[in-house]
């Protein structure tokens, strides 16, 4: 009979409720020490970690001048399972020795690996076989070959809160190296006490660090491997609680891991600036080449975008009132595409410009590092933007350097309180583009029409009513509209406008 065929029948079966299948055949004994030497007798006492799944374990020699080629000389059979041998003599000489386990009847496991210029193969069987006859089987090894499927995730950073009023949302696995994952500098003060959150632990409130989540398969690596997490530099430090609590990483720059479970969560910081990778691993213990992988990039977001909705349109994700706040609509979709989006009722912005969303700007100049800023609003929201970019213009020399990218209406209507009807017809101050979507249908609220103006001087000074899309188009359906939406979209992905 062949070795192949032979194989093939001594691992095949256990039977299960009258149905057959595949016996797990030894895997690798590892961990071989030489723990004692009888210069009487030339007996070697030799402990090793046992083979899984091995009911017995032999040793396979050879003169040393032979190592790099494995040429086998002699075996000694039946060690057992105990880790321990206080009995071998391979005869006078200088030998190289190996353990390998067997099922005690007939099959070996693995002879274990060899790393040549960075890249593993198995060890070569003994095919000789002088003392006792096995047949080496791999195919169905306890222990491997260890293939294990790793997945490091990033979510998209906190807006106002986590969850709300955007929701958790994971960054894509094609976004996660290029162009990477967005995340604020943590300069600012969340829990108000005086300090940055940076150098602060146990931050009550805290929200500018990015979620990630581990997922490993299987969770506990095989024997003789290890997870790891790995980051390219100190730009990033990694948390266990989202307030800051434990540091995972606490020398250096890779740490390893003790997975509690298939997955886990962890939180990523940003410091100081500058951009760095994470990356989660499998590799031999100790160190040596990866098994298997996973990476994702992480920048520091730049720019920031303020959006602001209409009268009585309240922020959510998706929008309470869905298919006809188009404004959060396209919030939400710059947000899931990588930005840092933060929405608005229009109210947040009083005519003054101060406020939240005002104060949110600030911090984000002073505290995180961003120095571009785009404001689009609709309706009230239109009148908010521009009443937002005057106070950060006259203040500018207080806040810091930072620039008015772009800025956009949808109908846009001035916004001094909640009645006021008049149109927006100022640009607003300082921005380096801005796009006036107006519509002149003008419907009447209490025998008033409401509707946007032209704005001379916009880069895109457009009324809809003009286009063969928007003909019919009032007030109430201008921010919805695909075609203003998408032309909003595109400009601002075509404008060097920062992330």
């Amino acid at each position: 009979m062949n070795r192949s065929v032979q194989s093939g029948i001594l691992s095949l079966l256990v039977v299960l409720g009258g149905s057959l299948a595949w016996a797990d055949t030894p895997g690798e004994a590892t961990q071989l020490r030489v723990t004692g030497y009888d210069s009487v007798t030339g007996e070697l006492t030799i402990t090793y970690e046992p083979a899984c799944s091995a009911s017995d374990h032999h040793i396979e020699f050879g003169p040393l001048q032979d190592v790099s080629t494995l040429g086998y000389s002699g075996q000694e059979c039946g060690l057992g399972t105990t880790g321990t041998y206080g009995s071998f003599d391979p005869g006078p000489g200088s030998f190289f020795f190996l353990v390998v386990g067997n099922d005690g009847a007939g099959i070996e496991g693995s002879y274990g690996t060899y790393l040549i210029a960075g890249s593993p193969g198995e060890r070569s069987e003994d095919l000789t076989d002088p003392q006792c006859s096995f047949v080496q089987d791999l195919s169905q090894r306890c222990d491997g070959p260890f293939e294990p499927a790793l997945d490091l995730t990033a979510y998209r950073p906190a807006s106002e809160a986590y969850g709300a009023p955007l929701q958790r949302a994971a960054v894509p696995d094609s976004d996660e190296e290029t162009p990477g994952t967005g995340i604020r500098i943590n300069g600012d003060d969340d829990n108000g006490n005086a300090q940055p959150d940076r150098d602060d632990t146990g931050v009550a409130g805290e929200n500018d660090l990015i979620e990630i989540t581990l997922t490993l398969d299987p969770p506990t690596p095989a024997p003789g491997f290890e997870y790891v997490l790995e980051r390219s530099n100190s730009n990033l430090r990694v948390w266990n609680e989202a307030t800051k609590a434990t540091e995972v990483i606490t020398s250096g720059d890779t740490a390893v891991l003790s997975p509690p479970g298939v997955t886990s969560t962890l939180w990523v910081e940003n410091p100081s600036g500058g951009t760095a990778d994470l990356s989660l691993r499998a590799r031999p213990t100790g160190g040596g080449p990866d098994v298997a992988t996973d990476r994702v990039h992480f920048y520091p977001f730049q720019g920031i975008i303020i959006a602001l909705g209409g009268e009585d349109q309240v922020p959510d994700d998706p929008p309470n009132d869905p298919g006809n706040q188009g404004t959060f609509d396209l919030a939400i979709t710059l947000y899931q595409m990588g930005y840092d989006v933060h929405m608005y009722d229009e109210d947040v912005v009083p005519a003054s410009g101060a406020g939240a969303a005002f104060d949110e700007v600030v911090s984000a100049v002073q505290d995180r590092g961003v120095t571009g800023v785009t404001i689009f609003g609709y309706s009230h929201g239109g009148g908010s933007t521009n009443d937002l970019a005057i106070r950060l213009d006259n203040n500018r020399a207080g806040i810091g350097t930072f620039s008015i990218e772009y800025t956009a209406y949808m109908d846009g209507i001035d916004n001094d309180s909640d009645l006021d009807f008049g149109a927006e017809t100022q640009i607003p101050a300082s921005t380096q583009f801005h796009d006036n979507y107006y519509e002149r249908v003008c419907p009447l609220i209490i025998f008033i029409p409401l509707c946007g103006n032209s704005i001379p001087g916009s880069d895109l000074d457009l009324n809809v009513n003009l286009t063969p899309w928007g003909v019919g188009l009032g007030h109430f359906e201008i921010d919805d509209a695909p075609e203003v939406l998408d032309g909003i979209l595109n400009r601002i992905l075509s404008l060097p406008v920062t992330r």
